[in-house]
């Protein structure tokens, strides 16, 4: 009997204790983080004319994928065509025409050039003949006349010694001619460096004068006339060449008419729609084609209490329910400049860019954790085994010998299921896990560890 009571005194108090969750204080690696919702948003354009017309062409069908600068739809263009070549043919007359003008005003310059000179050289001689000849000259011709004079006085000498020496008989008559024509010569020299001196010394004749005046005054109109087609030739030019610039631009625009005739993909991506098919009426406004990016970024919402908490280059991992198993990457890469008003919710648009391509089509919903600190080497117990006072204190139920026993903790960052704890435990310790209303110290447990 006394074995059967001693076994009954020690069973019953282990039948007594209370089954407990339970975790051990171990280290991990913590990773802080901020739960979010957002959406996958693509590039989406609706592609339509901005011209009336008739759908001539269809090139595509809905789910093709396309190229950045492919031809998706076309209008009958037969008519912006010609009037784009009848733009261009009259560019190119208008080139032709200023390129005639342009050797016009080089024409009249060299007129100019030539009118220049003739008016300077009509000048010169209207000065030199009325300023007289210049000291060197009468120098010069003053020299001229004492040089004739003495070749003159020889002459006359060589002569009357002749006509001594013909009398006695000692030259012939031929002999004497020679030494009197060569007298003559001499004596005519004499007269006309006379007459030049003399000219020289009176100056101009005023009809001379008056006859060089008058081509100054030609020269001068000339070159008037020269300048004013030069003007003219001008004026020419530069309304061929403003002529010209607005022919081009016209050829531009019937051309660029030409091209909006087609519809190209703006960005390589998949046709999401085709509106319309060959022979429907379109215009502005009217979608014929719709194109979606293959690749995309998050949008998501933060709480402004929380935006301050958010940088560009934070890290983020997106899960969506519609597409079990898939787990994505991405960084902030633009934070909202502006609060936005929700009803009950003051929201942020956060701008997210994935690491990689994603399969979710536009608009899908999707949870977004936003890493804000790593810690590692935390040592960390779950966020169910710390429990806080009403003076912002915190403690944990730590198992000893299948008792509760309440110990204060100093808690540091958390994240949705760990919280890191700085001082108050060590590791390898175990803790109780639960409602604290369910929970007391002293409390006899046996607790079944979780993982």
């Amino acid at each position: 009997m006394a074995v059967a009571a001693g076994w009954a005194w020690r069973a019953g108090p282990l039948a007594a204790a209370t089954p407990v969750d339970a975790a051990v204080v171990r280290r991990a690696t913590l990773e802080v983080t901020l739960p979010v919702t957002g959406i996958y948003e693509v590039p989406t354009v609706d592609l339509s004319f901005d011209m009336p017309g008739r759908l001539a062409r269809v090139l595509v069908e809905e789910g093709q994928p396309v190229r950045s600068g492919q031809v998706l739809a076309a209008i009958d263009d037969a008519e912006l065509r010609a009037q784009a070549d009848q733009a261009m043919a009259a560019a190119r007359a208008a080139d032709a025409q200023a390129l005639q003008a342009e050797a016009a005003v080089e024409a009249a310059r060299a007129q100019v050039r030539q009118a220049e000179a003739a008016y300077r050289a009509a000048q010169a001689s209207l000065a030199q003949l009325r300023s007289g000849a210049r000291p060197s000259e009468l120098q010069q011709a003053e020299a001229a006349v004492e040089a004739a004079r003495a070749a003159m006085d020889q002459a006359r000498r060589t002569l009357e010694s002749s006509e001594q020496l013909y009398a006695q008989g000692a030259i012939s008559v031929s002999q004497l001619d020679a030494a009197r024509a060569q007298y003559d010569a001499a004596a005519a020299q004499y007269r006309q460096a006379q007459a030049q001196l003399q000219t020289l010394r009176a100056g101009a004749r005023p009809e001379a004068v008056a006859a060089a005046a008058e081509q100054v005054r030609q020269a001068q109109a000339a070159l008037d006339a020269a300048r004013a087609s030069l003007a003219s030739a001008e004026t020419a030019v530069l309304a061929a060449r403003l002529t010209a610039r607005q022919a081009h631009a016209a050829a531009d625009a019937a051309a660029a008419r030409a091209r909006r005739a087609v519809l190209v993909a703006p960005f390589d991506g998949v046709v999401a729609r085709v509106y319309l098919r060959p022979g429907a009426p379109v215009g502005p406004g009217v979608p014929v084609v719709t194109v979606v990016a293959p690749a995309g970024w998050i949008t998501a919402e933060v709480d402004e209490a929380d935006v301050g908490r958010i940088a560009v280059g934070v890290r983020a991992r997106i899960t969506a329910d519609a597409y079990p198993g898939l787990a994505l990457t991405g960084r902030v890469v633009a934070v909202g400049a502006q609060v936005e008003q929700r009803p009950g919710s003051r929201q942020v648009r956060v701008r997210i860019a994935l690491d990689g391509p994603s399969p979710m089509r536009a608009g899908t919903g999707v949870d977004v954790d936003l890493l804000l600190q790593t810690v590692p080497q935390a040592l960390v117990v779950p966020v169910e085994a710390v429990f806080a006072d009403d003076n912002d204190g915190s403690w944990v139920y730590v198992v000893e010998r299948g008792r509760l026993l309440r110990r204060t903790v100093r808690t540091g960052p958390r994240s949705d299921i760990l919280v890191s704890i700085e001082a108050g435990l060590s590791e390898g310790e175990v803790v109780a896990l639960g409602d604290p209303r369910s929970l007391r110290e002293g409390m006899r447990v046996r607790p079944r560890i979780l993982p």
